[in-house]
């Protein structure tokens, strides 16, 4: 999917999308548990790493924002949809000093070693190619922690779901997390199973 095509998609779909967040118990019943369990892991695996420093690529509405601002966590959320940006920024807004959001795609992440520890939570999904977005968040920072869908029925479903849309949706074997890091420059850290949606991953550099 190209950053053109996911601006566009997530623009339209910006409000649905953050309805997800607004009920946990409403979200478990419609399947979409795994939501809320990827923002707990992603959360408890920056505080393990002793974070100071977080950037949330494709931030969304910002539902990490608050647990990590909460433990005094900076926070640099980027998104490339306009109605993802704004809904962010009201969230944002609630942690001043402490949370800020930029609009621009993964394409634009050129820093190096500005934050501790860079996440990226449903946003792999949509990528074609994974290790230029897993290099350029490794980085950016030291350690990167992502959700990988696993491929079969359910990643399918979705494939065929969204491909009626123009929009492409990947699936990730567990058994190639180590290649992908490779070709990044990074080894996988640690990696839990998100239920029947696929893994959270931690990676971190190669030492040089």
């Amino acid at each position: 999917m190209s950053n053109d095509d996911f601006q566009t998609y997530f623009h339209q779909r910006a409000r649905r999308f953050s309805s997800f967040y607004s009920s946990e118990s409403v979200s478990r019943m419609l399947g979409r548990g795994p939501l809320f369990d990827r923002l707990r892991m992603a959360v408890d695996m920056a505080v393990a790493a002793g974070a100071k420093s977080v950037l949330d690529v494709g931030c969304g509405s910002g539902p990490l924002f608050s647990t990590l601002a909460e433990k005094g966590i900076h926070v640099t959320g980027i998104d490339p949809a306009d109605n993802m940006v704004a809904l962010a920024k009201t969230e944002a807004a609630k942690y001043p000093g402490l949370v800020t959001v930029q609009q621009r795609s993964w394409a634009d992440i050129d820093e190096v070693d500005a934050y501790d520890v860079a996440v990226a939570l449903g946003v792999y999904d949509y990528v074609s190619d994974p290790a230029d977005l897993l290099g350029r968040m490794g980085r950016a920072a030291q350690q990167v922690i992502g959700t990988f869908p696993s491929p079969g029925a359910r990643t399918g479903l979705r494939k065929m779901r969204y491909g009626m849309r123009g929009v492409g949706v990947y699936g990730y074997p567990v058994d190639g997390y180590d290649d992908l890091a490779k070709r990044a420059g990074m080894k996988v850290l640690e990696k839990v199973p998100l239920g029947k949606a696929g893994f959270v991953v931690r990676f971190g550099r190669i030492p040089a």
